[in-house]
């Protein structure tokens, strides 16, 4: 394969140019699910969140990455496009699919209410 690439190093950049300009003019929710497909098959398990985070938001990510391996990021304040909110819910869908198929339960209602909890108790 990469004796392939190197010959045809002209068709490879077209080909790639192609594709990126096919995914630039996706749909958002599209890109996220596929994002978070690619994501969940090199075993990278990921919630993206946005806006004013609430007082527990530290401690669920937190829970998650201690006791799942899965990571929070904030991909945005509190001003955000509707196509990052199709995105984010997306790949948030994959990503909580495939994490209940793994572990068998809702990990992440599990940590936000053990976060909640504990941010209550202190």
């Amino acid at each position: 394969m990469k004796n392939l690439v190197s010959k045809h190093k002209k068709l490879t950049v077209a080909i790639a140019v192609a594709v990126l300009v096919v995914v630039w003019w996706l749909p958002a929710s599209i890109c996220g699910s596929l994002v978070a497909h690619f994501d969940v098959a090199r075993g990278h398990y990921e919630v993206q969140g946005y806006g004013l985070p609430a007082s527990w938001r530290p401690e669920y990510a937190r829970l998650l990455r201690g006791r799942y391996g899965i990571e929070h990021c904030t991909v945005a304040g509190c001003v955000v496009t509707e196509s990052l909110v199709s995105y984010v819910s997306a790949y948030n869908g994959v990503v909580r699919a495939a994490a209940k198929r793994k572990f068998g339960r809702d990990v992440f209602a599990e940590c936000a209410a053990d976060a909640r909890k504990t941010c209550e108790d202190r």
